[in-house]
């Protein structure tokens, strides 16, 4: 017998959902106020450098930039240190998310710092880091929701270019390639970063959505789970939708490959 995927997901999505969203009122909003804001974005490709030498996956990856986001906030950091706080941020994302035995050893980290740097150094940022979040850096993203509602996200009822799907596969690995790129959008625009985990999420798979010329671009059912109306989601969606058409036929950016996404083309995220 074949199970419907989507069917099994909703059991348990809306839970983590309705969690998730009390989490989000518990962060600390985003002042905005880094002296290295500007920064970020040449801190955000590095990182995704470095996590692709360390074969980190996506969600490591989108913990490892929100806790850079919030650590700069509240810190004046020289330059010079910019990198080492990336590389603690990778580290304690890679604790969250990754299997124990691709959690990265310290001695290989600081190995790919710019300049030298010695590990009880590195060792001892990391507990300042933590004591910073009083511990507790268990922080929602985008990129986790994104890929716990991306089952649901494409039916074999749904509509493309006006017409009914004629081939579910490629239509799904059509959207797939779709979400990784609004993550990847997602992930560097500075304009992006008040927006909270849950509504990014159901603003990029909308998007995404879209842009593959799907229909409904919202389905009732993403609408129920999520608890978002396409009303609720309009100014984050076409915000995502201009910045994909931007880029054209120029080549996106591609944070996605500076680190292994959960996203398969052409199947679930789930394994």
């Amino acid at each position: 017998m074949v199970l419907d995927q989507s069917n099994l997901a909703s059991e348990y999505v809306e839970d983590i959902l309705a969690w998730i969203k009390i989490k989000e009122t518990k962060v600390a909003k985003l002042q905005l106020l880094s002296p290295q804001l500007d920064s970020r974005r040449q801190l955000v490709d590095w990182s995704c450098e470095v996590a692709d030498k360390l074969n980190l996956t996506t969600q490591t990856v989108h913990l490892a930039v929100k806790l850079l986001d919030h650590f700069m906030d509240g810190h004046d950091i020289e330059d010079p240190q910019l990198f080492l706080v990336c590389l603690g941020c990778l580290q304690l994302a890679a604790k969250m998310h990754e299997k124990e035995t691709n959690i990265p050893r310290g001695c290989k980290i600081v190995a790919l710092l710019p300049k030298p740097l010695s590990l009880s150094s590195f060792l001892s940022l990391e507990f300042v880091m933590l004591n910073f979040f009083q511990w507790d850096i268990c922080m929602p993203t985008s990129c986790y929701l994104t890929e716990l509602l991306l089952p649901l996200s494409i039916h074999l009822n749904d509509w493309q270019h006006g017409r009914p799907i004629a081939n579910f596969r490629t239509a799904k690995e059509e959207l797939h390639v779709a979400v990784k790129e609004m993550l990847d959008i997602g992930l560097q625009e500075e304009s992006m970063m008040l927006v909270v985990p849950s509504l990014m999420a159901s603003s990029i798979l909308q998007a995404s959505r879209l842009v593959c010329g799907m229909f409904p671009g919202w389905t009732d059912q993403l609408e129920s789970m999520t608890g978002y109306t396409r009303d609720q989601l309009e100014q984050i969606t076409d915000s995502l939708v201009s910045l994909h058409k931007l880029h054209g036929e120029e080549v996106l950016c591609p944070v996605d490959e500076g680190y292994h996404s959960n996203i398969s083309v052409g199947c679930s995220p789930e394994k």
